[in-house]
């Protein structure tokens, strides 16, 4: 018992001893090192006194080197600059708790690649790296710039904070010689915002300077979480939270209503991986005359204040230039009525016969609030733009008119030029076909009926208003169970979620006057389609 008591002084003694003379020991090893500079060991304060131009002549004298900043505050009288020439690379390591800060207004508080300026041979591009650090970026306008001009440059294990305008901004000099590719690499870094209703920037990135990669990064408190205007960017494991904080303008919980996850300035492709937006009004916002490609997986939204959210994906409606969105494997959990997953204006969508915009294998919680004219209600499966069954609510186990007069909503079509064909699945052996065409503004619908039910009849009407047509069903005898299949898979038909909200909210367009025929498709009728006034 005695050997083993002795064992466990000895060992908490060696803990102790280790914890109290690492930091000497790392300090040793800094100095020992011919490529590792502490900048504490040559007359830079970490004490929050000013500092003067000492730090950018050590900087000088460093090319080559990586510096090390240990624990401490560093009160900056300008910007900590690196030089551009990839041959002199000057590298920063900042102990994880090291406060860099300014008492005056500067433009930055860190630049990348804004000195020696020489345009070096590119088969000198290496990486350089600025690495740990708690940046406070109230004073100003950027935390961290980034010359985009300056390829491989990489940002790990940041922390920003307080920024009044742009935490981290990569863009390049009006000298512009570079490939358009900055590769400027994010991991693992942490922006706040002094308030999510102002003008705050997590990370803005100019144009030409495409191909970025961010992962494993926060970005808290700003009314943009991310602006590009440059294409190629691949986010990974993103969360972008909304919300206010000391300092800056506070609303309440129930502001940040206008504000934007992802900003696309840009053509080109972007692969936007398990990105979180997490109480953004807009989650992605594309703009009005861009043509981007957005391949989304495995992207949620949420929001932890009721009725908020306007759309996951927005576009100005006057656009009409087209755009991929590609949607998989993702969550939306909607918090308010009339929510929009693509808030995009029609004409884009019902000229999509490319299938550019995709919405599969994706999870909605309270599908309910949707906005009937979602386009996600559109998604492809097996190919087909819709093949889901569309039966109000309140017919379980089939739909029987007690008035004859009633008319159900059995969903809506996009008045496309394009033409749609549709499957209706009435009843046993009950099978009609719709051939829709909207051209040159005129409406022309054609039906037959491919089986005859036994013992059921039924009539299909419509009413176009806008950019749609509605479907309407009522069945004077027998019972109905619908369903409705888009056969030529081009088609845009609109089905459960438009059909319940007309239903539970009781409207059709303020209950428009019938102004279309409606397609009387009865029992021993199939060789003879007659047509009658459609009440509606």
């Amino acid at each position: 018992m005695k050997e083993k008591k002795c064992s466990w002084i000895i060992l908490c003694s060696f803990f102790v001893c280790f914890c109290f003379f690492q930091p000497l020991w790392a300090e040793k090893r800094v100095e020992r090192g011919n490529d590792i500079v502490s900048v504490i060991r040559h007359g830079v304060r970490n004490d929050g006194s000013v500092i003067g131009s000492e730090l950018n002549e050590l900087v000088v004298r460093s090319y080559g080197k990586t510096l090390y900043f240990p624990v401490g505050t560093y009160n900056l009288s300008e910007p900590i600059i690196l030089p551009y020439d990839y041959t002199k690379n000057v590298n920063i390591v900042f102990d994880k708790n090291a406060l860099i800060k300014t008492d005056l207004p500067l433009e930055a508080l860190l630049k990348v690649g804004y000195s020696e300026m020489s345009t070096p041979d590119v088969t000198h591009r290496r990486f350089s790296y600025i690495e740990g650090g708690m940046f406070d970026c109230y004073n100003v306008e950027n935390g961290i710039m980034v010359n985009g001009l300056k390829q491989l440059v990489s940002l790990k294990s940041i922390s920003l904070f307080k920024g009044r305008n742009t935490h981290i901004r990569i863009s390049v000099t009006d000298d512009f010689r570079g490939t358009g590719s900055s590769d400027t690499k994010i991991d693992n870094v942490t922006i706040q915002g002094i308030s999510s209703n102002e003008e705050v920037y997590g990370i803005y990135i100019d144009q030409a300077c495409c191909d970025c990669k961010i992962s494993n990064t926060f970005i808290y408190s700003t009314k943009y979480g991310l602006v590009t205007k440059s294409a190629g960017h691949i986010l990974n494991n993103l969360h972008i939270l909304s919300m206010h904080t000391t300092g800056g303008l506070d609303l309440g919980v129930k502001g940040f209503r206008s504000t934007e996850g992802i900003r696309v300035e840009a053509d080109g492709f972007f692969i936007f991986n398990e990105v979180y937006y997490d109480t953004v009004d807009r989650g992605i916002v594309v703009a009005a005359d861009r043509n981007p490609t957005l391949v989304l997986d495995k992207n949620i939204f949420y929001s932890y204040l009721p009725d908020f959210g306007t759309s996951f994906l927005y576009r100005d409606h006057k656009a009409e230039t087209p755009f991929q969105a590609k949607m998989s494997n993702c969550i939306i959990e909607v918090a308010k009525q009339g929510y929009k997953i693509f808030d995009v204006g029609p004409e884009a969508i019902k000229n999509d016969v490319e299938g550019n915009f995709s919405f599969v294998n994706c999870a909605m919680r309270n599908s309910h609030l949707l906005s009937p004219f979602d386009f996600s209600l559109m998604q492809r499966i097996r190919e087909k733009r819709c093949d889901v069954l569309s039966a109000p609510e309140q017919a379980t186990g089939g739909l029987q008119a007690v008035d004859s007069l009633q008319w159900y909503v059995l969903g809506a079509v996009f008045a496309s030029p394009y033409r749609n064909l549709l499957k209706l699945d009435l009843a046993k052996d009950g099978v009609a076909e719709l051939d829709l065409l909207f051209a040159g503004g005129e409406s022309e619908i054609h039906g037959r009926i491919l089986k005859s039910p036994d013992g059921t009849s039924f009539q299909l009407g419509y009413v176009v208003k806008d950019e749609y047509c509605i479907l309407l069903l009522r069945t004077p005898r027998g019972k109905v169970y619908p369903a409705i299949c888009d056969v030529l898979g081009n088609g845009w038909f609109f089905g459960d979620s438009f059909q319940r909200q007309i239903l539970q909210t009781g409207r059709l367009w303020g209950r428009p006057r019938p102004r279309h025929s409606a397609l009387n498709l009865c029992n021993g009728r199939a060789g003879n389609i007659e047509r009658e006034r459609c009440v509606t």
